[in-house]
């Protein structure tokens, strides 16, 4: 049989290999002219008071819990409401259009989340660095001095505070490249062998029917 997979992919490995390299160029190039030119990260800790009083075990799953409502409203349009009050950016620095200003949103602001240790960091992209830049300051103000309304607690804030941070970088950094590279690549070749695979055993088929 033709697609039997050892000799199938053996076969054509050398022009999957050409395929997934080309895939990869583009991710490369891609990467460059349409990624976002600058990114802030800033990591924080959510913890809680009352240390003293509390078994480690409560602790630890009330900092996860608190750390994953935050990690959920930050996409939300409240939760932008709050970065604009914060003065450090206008209101005009997202579509005015609702779908538009969430998805703008949630391009520019990615989390990286250890809700087990009440860690969250939180990287905001975009071409202009002070951009960038004002945007990560007013989600800290928002995280450090105004998380009680996304928690319930209204005024009283839970304990948020900044492990690291704020980093600017410039992009695309090394890990973006390599994951970008390796990702087209892995793409490139196995799709390849995959419409190979699908298209021969279309093949066999129709040569058993005629």
């Amino acid at each position: 049989m033709e697609h039997s997979t050892l000799p199938f992919v053996l076969r054509r490995w050398r022009k999957a290999t050409f395929v997934g390299v080309m895939v990869a160029s583009l991710s490369f190039v891609a990467v460059f002219v349409f990624g976002p030119d600058y990114s802030v990260r800033t990591d924080y800790l959510v913890s809680q008071d009352g240390a003293m009083t509390k078994d480690y075990y409560s602790l630890t799953r009330s900092a996860e819990y608190m750390s994953r409502i935050l990690t959920e409203v930050t996409g939300s349009e409240r939760f932008i409401d709050a970065v604009i009050e914060t003065g450090k950016v206008g209101q005009d620095f997202l579509p005015s259009d609702k779908r538009e200003r969430l998805a703008s949103w949630r391009r520019m602001v990615r989390i990286d989340k250890k809700l087990d240790l009440g860690i969250i960091g939180v990287t905001v992209s975009a071409d202009d660095m002070k951009s960038a830049q004002k945007v990560s300051l007013a989600i800290s103000q928002v995280f450090t001095e105004r998380n009680g309304r996304f928690l319930g607690g209204g005024d009283a804030n839970v304990p948020v505070t900044i492990l690291s941070g704020p980093i600017t970088e410039r992009n695309p950094s090394a890990i973006r490249i390599a994951i970008a590279v390796l990702g087209g690549f892995a793409v490139g070749f196995f799709g390849y062998l995959l419409r190979s695979f699908v298209a021969s055993m279309f093949r066999e088929t129709k040569d058993h029917v005629s």
